[in-house]
C-alpha cells in the first residue's frame, strides 16, 4: 500500500558499484550494520562526542562497522569525513541521530526531511501541533518543560484524564496517566529527570487520556520516481491490556480489514504532514469511536525487533529491516512471483510474570510444545528469572487456523493461573 506525498525531497543521487552507508548515533542492537554487511555495503557508526550524549544513552560497540566518526558539535569535519568516505546514504540509528543524520544528509546531498523540521520526525509535541494546523485529528497536547505551565493547560482544558510522557518518542520512560493536578505535580520531576538523562531533553508532553485501543503501525518511505516520497504500510498491530493496565497481547491485523485500511490512510495523511522522506517509521495510534485514529507519536528509527519478525515474514512476506535498507539503497534484484499462501494469525502473547519469577520446569515444557508457539523469550525456560530491564517476556502464536491460536492462548493463560511461575523465596 503506497501513495505519494507533497513533501519536497532531494533527488537521490545513482548508487556507485560500492555503497558506503553511515548510521548515525546507532544504539545497542541496531539491525543495520550486520544487514549491509550480508548486502555487501561498507558501514561507517557516526558517535557522539560524550559531552553531545545522553547521560544514559548506550553506545553500539558490538555490530561490525568498517570505521567510525565522531561528532564532536561541528558539523563541518563530520561532513567532510563521509564525504571523503563516499558515503551514499546516511541513516539515523536511534532517535538520538535523527537530527543530525538529516542535517549530514542535506550537506551531502542525499534524500532526507527537512533538517530544520527534524523535531517532525521524533517528537511527540511537535507531531501534535502540526498535525492540528494541517486539520488532521490529533490529541489535545501541550510540551512543555514547565510544570507550571502544564498545570495551567490542564485547568483550561479539564479533561478526564492526562497522560504524561516524554516528548521525545522513543524514551525509555514509561508514560504515566493522571487524573488530577496533584497527580500531575506528583510524577512531573522524576519523569522529567529521566526524560533528560535519556533524551538529553527534559521537555515532557501532557496528553489527554486516549482510548486503550492502540495500534502500532510500520511503514517505510521512500522518494519515488518524481522525487515525492511514497509510503509504504507494511504491518498493523492491535494491542489489548488487561483491567490492571498490564499488555495482554499483540494481534497482527489483517491489511484488507476495514479498520486495518483506516488506519493506514490516517497515517498515510501524517506522515505527509510530518516531512516524512526517507525510511522506516513506527507510530502508535489510537482509536476513538467519536474521533476515529489519533496519532500518539511517530518514530523515525530503527525498525524494532521483536520474536514476532520470523512469524510476521512468514504471514505476510515483509521483512522490515530489508524494506528500510532498500529505501536508502534500493539494489536491482530479480521479482519472483509470489505463490499464495493461507493467510495466517499472529499473535504475541505477553506474559503476565513479575521480575525475578522464573518458569515452573514442567508447565514451560508444555507451553513450549503448544502446537502454534513458534517462538518464545529467553525468559520461559526453567533456569532463567524473569529480568526487571526488558519488559514482559512473550510467547509467539501462529497458524493458518485461527481456532487454534485462541485454543493455545486460552492455555497459556490457564497455565498461568495454575502456577506457571515461581516465586523467588525471600
Amino acid at each position: 500500500m503506497a501513495i505519494p506525498s507533497a513533501a519536497l525531497v532531494l533527488a537521490a543521487r545513482p548508487r556507485a558499484a560500492t555503497s558506503t552507508a553511515a548510521v548515525v548515533a546507532p544504539l545497542p542492537g541496531c539491525p543495520y550494520a550486520g544487514a549491509f554487511v550480508r548486502r555487501g555495503v561498507r558501514t561507517i557508526a557516526v558517535t557522539l562526542a560524550s559531552r553531545l550524549r545522553p547521560l544514559d544513552l548506550p553506545a553500539d560497540a558490538a555490530s561490525p562497522y568498517a570505521g567510525t566518526v565522531e561528532h564532536r558539535g561541528s558539523l563541518r569535519p563530520t561532513v567532510k569525513a563521509l564525504r571523503a568516505a563516499g558515503v551514499t546514504a546516511v541513516l539515523p540509528g536511534s532517535a538520538a541521530g535523527i537530527e543530525l543524520a538529516e542535517r549530514i544528509s542535506w550537506h551531502l546531498g542525499l534524500p532526507a526531511g527537512d533538517p530544520e523540521a527534524s523535531a517532525l520526525r521524533y517528537d511527540r509535541g511537535a507531531q501534535a501541533m502540526a498535525l492540528e494546523r494541517a486539520g488532521v485529528p490529533s490529541a489535545r497536547t501541550i510540551r512543555s518543560g514547565s510544570l507550571a505551565e502544564a498545570l495551567r493547560w490542564a485547568d483550561t482544558e479539564r479533561l478526564d484524564g492526562y497522560t504524561l510522557a516524554p516528548a521525545a518518542a522513543g524514551t525509555p520512560v514509561p508514560a504515566v496517566t493522571c487524573a488530577t493536578d496533584f497527580e500531575i505535580r506528583a510524577a512531573w520531576p522524576a519523569l522529567r529527570r529521566a526524560t533528560a538523562r535519556y533524551s538529553g531533553s527534559a521537555h515532557l508532553v501532557l496528553t489527554e487520556q486516549l482510548s486503550p485501543r492502540e495500534y502500532v503501525i510500520n511503514s517505510v518511505s521512500r522518494p519515488g520516481p518524481d522525487g515525492i516520497p511514497e509510503h509504504c504500510i507494511t504491518d498493523v498491530w492491535a494491542e489489548s491490556r488487561g483491567r490492571d493496565g498490564m499488555l495482554d497481547r499483540t494481534d497482527l491485523l489483517d491489511r484488507h480489514q476495514l479498520l486495518s485500511r483506516a488506519l493506514s490512510r490516517y497515517l498515510l495523511r501524517a506522515l505527509d504532514v510530518l516531512g516524512v522522506v526517507c525510511g522506516p517509521v513506527t507510530s502508535r495510534v489510537a482509536y476513538s469511536e467519536g474521533r476515529g485514529p489519533l496519532l500518539i507519536s511517530s518514530l523515525a528509527a530503527p525498525p524494532p525487533a521483536s520474536l514476532a519478525d520470523d512469524a510476521l515474514r512468514a504471514a505476510t512476506g515483509e521483512d522490515r529491516v530489508a524494506r528500510a535498507l532498500e529505501a536508502w539503497l534500493p539494489a536491482p534484484r530479480t521479482e519472483l512471483s509470489p505463490v499464495p499462501a493461507p493467510p495466517r494469525r499472529v499473535v504475541r502473547v505477553h506474559l503476565q510474570a513479575r521480575a525475578g519469577d522464573s518458569i515452573d520446569p514442567w508447565l514451560g515444557r508444555i507451553v513450549r510444545q503448544l502446537p502454534t508457539v513458534v517462538a518464545v523469550s529467553d525468559a520461559l525456560r526453567a533456569s532463567t528469572s524473569c529480568p526487571s530491564t526488558t519488559g514482559q517476556p512473550e510467547i509467539v502464536l501462529s497458524s493458518t487456523e485461527p481456532e487454534a491460536v485462541e485454543a493455545d492462548y486460552r492455555v497459556i493463560r490457564a497455565l498461568e493461573r495454575e502456577g506457571l511461575y515461581r516465586v523467588p523465596r525471600p
